[in-house]
Protein backbone atom coordinates (compact mmCIF):
# COMPACT_ATOMS: atom_id res chain seq x y z
CA UNK A 1 0.00 0.00 0.00
CA UNK A 2 1.30 3.49 -1.16
CA UNK A 3 1.14 6.16 1.43
CA UNK A 4 1.40 10.15 1.42
CA UNK A 5 2.21 12.11 4.17
CA UNK A 6 0.99 15.65 4.39
CA UNK A 7 1.67 18.33 7.28
CA UNK A 8 2.97 21.69 7.76
CA UNK A 9 4.81 20.60 10.36
CA UNK A 10 8.12 18.50 10.25
CA UNK A 11 7.55 16.91 13.64
CA UNK A 12 4.37 15.66 12.70
CA UNK A 13 5.18 14.51 9.42
CA UNK A 14 8.29 12.49 11.11
CA UNK A 15 5.95 10.82 13.93
CA UNK A 16 3.27 9.79 11.54
CA UNK A 17 6.49 8.17 8.72
CA UNK A 18 7.86 6.06 12.19
CA UNK A 19 4.72 4.55 12.55
CA UNK A 20 3.74 4.01 9.12
CA UNK A 21 7.74 1.90 8.96
CA UNK A 22 6.42 -0.57 11.70
CA UNK A 23 3.96 -2.12 8.78
CA UNK A 24 6.02 -3.56 6.29
CA UNK A 25 3.19 -3.46 3.19
CA UNK A 26 3.04 0.35 3.13
CA UNK A 27 5.29 2.22 1.33
CA UNK A 28 6.04 5.71 2.07
CA UNK A 29 5.83 7.47 -1.68
CA UNK A 30 6.32 11.53 -0.22
CA UNK A 31 5.75 13.57 1.98
CA UNK A 32 4.43 17.32 1.34
CA UNK A 33 4.53 20.42 3.57
CA UNK A 34 1.86 22.60 2.43
CA UNK A 35 -1.25 21.77 -0.15
CA UNK A 36 -0.67 23.14 -3.20
CA UNK A 37 2.51 20.28 -3.56
CA UNK A 38 -0.31 17.87 -1.85
CA UNK A 39 -2.39 18.23 -4.99
CA UNK A 40 0.72 17.76 -7.19
CA UNK A 41 2.11 14.51 -5.30
CA UNK A 42 -1.22 12.96 -4.98
CA UNK A 43 -1.60 13.85 -9.11
CA UNK A 44 1.67 12.49 -9.74
CA UNK A 45 2.24 9.54 -7.41
CA UNK A 46 -1.03 8.02 -6.86
CA UNK A 47 -0.97 6.79 -3.23
CA UNK A 48 -3.42 4.93 -1.83
CA UNK A 49 -4.17 6.81 0.99
CA UNK A 50 -3.36 10.46 2.37
CA UNK A 51 -2.78 11.20 5.85
CA UNK A 52 -3.84 14.51 5.39
CA UNK A 53 -3.67 17.54 7.99
CA UNK A 54 -6.64 19.89 7.92
CA UNK A 55 -5.31 22.97 9.12
CA UNK A 56 -2.36 24.21 6.91
CA UNK A 57 -1.76 27.49 5.83
CA UNK A 58 -2.88 28.76 1.98
CA UNK A 59 -4.65 25.78 1.30
CA UNK A 60 -6.26 23.31 4.10
CA UNK A 61 -6.73 19.75 3.80
CA UNK A 62 -10.30 20.17 2.63
CA UNK A 63 -9.34 22.30 -0.22
CA UNK A 64 -6.86 20.07 -1.04
CA UNK A 65 -9.48 17.67 -1.55
CA UNK A 66 -11.51 19.77 -3.58
CA UNK A 67 -9.11 20.68 -5.65
CA UNK A 68 -8.47 17.33 -7.20
CA UNK A 69 -10.21 15.49 -9.98
CA UNK A 70 -12.59 12.64 -8.31
CA UNK A 71 -11.07 10.11 -10.30
CA UNK A 72 -8.00 10.84 -8.42
CA UNK A 73 -9.13 11.26 -4.77
CA UNK A 74 -7.23 8.71 -2.66
CA UNK A 75 -8.13 6.87 0.32
CA UNK A 76 -7.82 9.74 3.06
CA UNK A 77 -6.88 9.94 6.94
CA UNK A 78 -7.54 12.94 8.20
CA UNK A 79 -4.56 14.69 10.93
CA UNK A 80 -5.58 17.50 13.19
CA UNK A 81 -5.17 18.73 16.54
CA UNK A 82 -8.74 19.60 17.25
CA UNK A 83 -11.86 17.70 16.90
CA UNK A 84 -14.01 20.44 15.97
CA UNK A 85 -13.55 19.11 12.14
CA UNK A 86 -15.05 16.22 12.57
CA UNK A 87 -18.25 15.90 11.38
CA UNK A 88 -16.83 18.14 8.39
CA UNK A 89 -14.31 15.28 7.79
CA UNK A 90 -17.09 12.51 6.98
CA UNK A 91 -19.01 14.90 5.20
CA UNK A 92 -15.60 14.27 2.67
CA UNK A 93 -15.97 10.49 2.97
CA UNK A 94 -12.96 10.29 5.25
CA UNK A 95 -11.50 6.73 6.31
CA UNK A 96 -10.21 7.80 9.61
CA UNK A 97 -9.82 10.85 11.99
CA UNK A 98 -6.86 10.88 14.17
CA UNK A 99 -6.35 13.46 16.92
CA UNK A 100 -2.88 14.44 17.53
CA UNK A 101 -1.06 13.57 19.25
CA UNK A 102 -1.87 10.27 17.47
CA UNK A 103 -2.77 7.16 19.33
CA UNK A 104 -1.11 3.41 18.52
CA UNK A 105 -3.87 1.67 18.67
CA UNK A 106 -6.29 3.88 16.66
CA UNK A 107 -3.45 4.74 13.90
CA UNK A 108 -3.31 0.54 13.29
CA UNK A 109 -7.14 0.49 13.17
CA UNK A 110 -6.74 3.38 10.74
CA UNK A 111 -4.49 1.60 8.71
CA UNK A 112 -6.06 -1.96 8.91
CA UNK A 113 -9.32 -0.37 7.46
CA UNK A 114 -6.98 1.65 4.65
CA UNK A 115 -5.82 -2.09 3.59
CA UNK A 116 -9.54 -3.58 3.38
CA UNK A 117 -10.44 -0.64 1.10
CA UNK A 118 -7.44 -0.17 -0.82
CA UNK A 119 -7.94 -4.03 -1.43
CA UNK A 120 -11.62 -3.60 -2.39
CA UNK A 121 -10.65 -0.85 -4.62
CA UNK A 122 -8.05 -2.97 -6.05
CA UNK A 123 -10.51 -5.67 -6.78
CA UNK A 124 -13.12 -3.61 -8.20
CA UNK A 125 -10.48 -2.38 -10.83
CA UNK A 126 -10.18 -5.58 -12.14
CA UNK A 127 -13.75 -6.68 -11.75
CA UNK A 128 -14.11 -3.30 -14.08
CA UNK A 129 -11.22 -4.54 -16.47
CA UNK A 130 -13.35 -8.02 -16.92
CA UNK A 131 -16.67 -6.32 -17.81
CA UNK A 132 -14.50 -4.80 -20.49
CA UNK A 133 -13.37 -7.52 -21.83
CA UNK A 134 -17.30 -9.36 -21.62
CA UNK A 135 -19.05 -6.00 -23.13
CA UNK A 136 -16.23 -4.12 -25.52
CA UNK A 137 -16.77 -0.74 -25.89
CA UNK A 138 -19.09 -0.04 -28.63
CA UNK A 139 -22.25 -0.75 -26.14
CA UNK A 140 -24.06 2.42 -25.37
CA UNK A 141 -25.36 1.86 -22.39
CA UNK A 142 -23.91 -0.64 -19.90
CA UNK A 143 -25.69 -4.12 -19.95
CA UNK A 144 -24.19 -6.39 -16.71
CA UNK A 145 -21.35 -4.81 -14.02
CA UNK A 146 -18.76 -6.94 -12.56
CA UNK A 147 -19.07 -6.48 -8.45
CA UNK A 148 -16.59 -8.26 -5.81
CA UNK A 149 -18.05 -10.79 -3.58
CA UNK A 150 -15.35 -11.64 -0.93
CA UNK A 151 -12.75 -13.54 -3.20
CA UNK A 152 -15.12 -13.87 -6.42
CA UNK A 153 -16.40 -11.36 -8.71
CA UNK A 154 -20.20 -11.60 -9.56
CA UNK A 155 -21.97 -10.41 -12.62
CA UNK A 156 -25.23 -8.27 -12.06
CA UNK A 157 -27.21 -8.20 -15.08
CA UNK A 158 -28.62 -4.21 -15.77
CA UNK A 159 -31.84 -5.40 -16.17
CA UNK A 160 -32.34 -7.09 -12.92
CA UNK A 161 -31.52 -3.85 -10.89
CA UNK A 162 -34.71 -2.68 -9.23
CA UNK A 163 -32.87 0.50 -7.78
CA UNK A 164 -29.21 2.23 -6.99
CA UNK A 165 -28.41 3.96 -3.57
CA UNK A 166 -25.48 6.05 -2.70
CA UNK A 167 -23.29 5.31 -0.56
CA UNK A 168 -20.12 7.44 -0.17
CA UNK A 169 -17.67 6.65 -3.12
CA UNK A 170 -19.53 3.51 -4.10
CA UNK A 171 -23.26 2.89 -5.19
CA UNK A 172 -25.27 0.65 -3.83
CA UNK A 173 -27.14 -2.40 -6.47
CA UNK A 174 -29.88 -3.76 -5.12
CA UNK A 175 -30.97 -7.03 -6.44
CA UNK A 176 -33.74 -9.63 -5.68
CA UNK A 177 -33.22 -8.66 -1.83
CA UNK A 178 -29.43 -8.65 -2.07
CA UNK A 179 -27.33 -5.70 -2.46
CA UNK A 180 -23.48 -5.12 -4.33
CA UNK A 181 -21.13 -2.03 -3.87
CA UNK A 182 -19.90 -0.92 -6.89
CA UNK A 183 -16.95 1.96 -6.97
CA UNK A 184 -18.02 4.56 -9.10
CA UNK A 185 -20.72 8.15 -8.65
CA UNK A 186 -23.94 8.12 -9.10
CA UNK A 187 -23.68 10.42 -12.02
CA UNK A 188 -21.14 8.28 -13.75
CA UNK A 189 -23.70 5.15 -13.20
CA UNK A 190 -26.20 7.40 -14.52
CA UNK A 191 -24.69 7.82 -17.52
CA UNK A 192 -24.28 4.47 -18.23
CA UNK A 193 -27.84 3.22 -17.77
CA UNK A 194 -30.52 3.45 -19.87
CA UNK A 195 -32.76 5.94 -19.46
CA UNK A 196 -35.59 3.66 -21.24
CA UNK A 197 -34.94 1.72 -18.26
CA UNK A 198 -33.59 4.07 -15.39
CA UNK A 199 -34.71 7.24 -13.68
CA UNK A 200 -32.84 8.79 -11.62
CA UNK A 201 -35.19 10.31 -8.79
CA UNK A 202 -33.28 11.95 -6.47
CA UNK A 203 -29.24 12.37 -6.16
CA UNK A 204 -29.00 9.35 -3.89
CA UNK A 205 -31.25 7.07 -6.06
CA UNK A 206 -31.93 5.81 -9.24
CA UNK A 207 -34.85 3.27 -9.65
CA UNK A 208 -35.83 1.00 -12.59
CA UNK A 209 -38.89 2.21 -14.10
CA UNK A 210 -40.76 -1.16 -14.59
CA UNK A 211 -40.31 -1.89 -10.51
CA UNK A 212 -42.58 1.39 -9.87
CA UNK A 213 -46.18 0.56 -8.17
CA UNK A 214 -47.32 3.50 -7.14
CA UNK A 215 -46.56 7.26 -6.49
CA UNK A 216 -47.58 9.49 -3.71
CA UNK A 217 -47.58 13.03 -4.01
CA UNK A 218 -45.99 15.19 -1.00
CA UNK A 219 -45.43 18.03 -2.10
CA UNK A 220 -44.24 20.47 -4.68
CA UNK A 221 -43.35 18.39 -7.09
CA UNK A 222 -41.87 15.61 -4.86
CA UNK A 223 -43.22 11.83 -4.42
CA UNK A 224 -42.95 8.90 -2.29
CA UNK A 225 -42.16 6.26 -5.23
CA UNK A 226 -42.95 2.44 -4.00
CA UNK A 227 -41.03 -0.18 -5.74
CA UNK A 228 -42.64 -4.06 -6.85
CA UNK A 229 -39.88 -5.19 -4.38
CA UNK A 230 -41.41 -2.96 -1.69
CA UNK A 231 -39.19 -0.43 -1.04
CA UNK A 232 -40.09 3.38 -0.79
CA UNK A 233 -38.13 6.05 -2.04
CA UNK A 234 -38.70 9.93 -2.00
CA UNK A 235 -38.43 12.02 -5.08
CA UNK A 236 -36.96 15.36 -5.50
CA UNK A 237 -37.98 18.38 -7.12
CA UNK A 238 -34.40 18.65 -8.95
CA UNK A 239 -35.18 15.10 -10.94
CA UNK A 240 -38.97 16.17 -11.10
CA UNK A 241 -38.72 16.38 -14.73
CA UNK A 242 -37.51 12.86 -15.73
CA UNK A 243 -40.51 11.49 -13.22
CA UNK A 244 -42.96 13.74 -15.24
CA UNK A 245 -41.64 12.61 -18.58
CA UNK A 246 -41.95 9.35 -17.42
CA UNK A 247 -45.48 9.53 -16.50
CA UNK A 248 -46.42 11.47 -19.65
CA UNK A 249 -44.65 8.40 -22.07
CA UNK A 250 -46.58 6.01 -19.68
CA UNK A 251 -50.00 7.98 -20.35
CA UNK A 252 -50.31 7.81 -16.47
CA UNK A 253 -51.66 11.18 -14.90
CA UNK A 254 -51.22 11.98 -11.31
CA UNK A 255 -53.61 12.80 -9.15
Amino acid sequence: MRALIVDDEPVARRGVAVLLRRFTDIEIVGECGDGRSAVESILERSPDVVFLDIQMPGMDGFEVLRALPRESLPEVIFLTAYDQHLLRAFDFHALHYLLKPVDDTRFAAAISRARDLVDVKLKADMAQRVMKMLDGASDQYASRFAVQTGSRIQIVVAEDIEWVGSAGNYVELHVNGRSFLLRESMTSLDQRLDPARFIRIHRSRIVQSKGILELRSIENREFTVKLSDGSEHRSSRTYADRLERWLSSARICPK
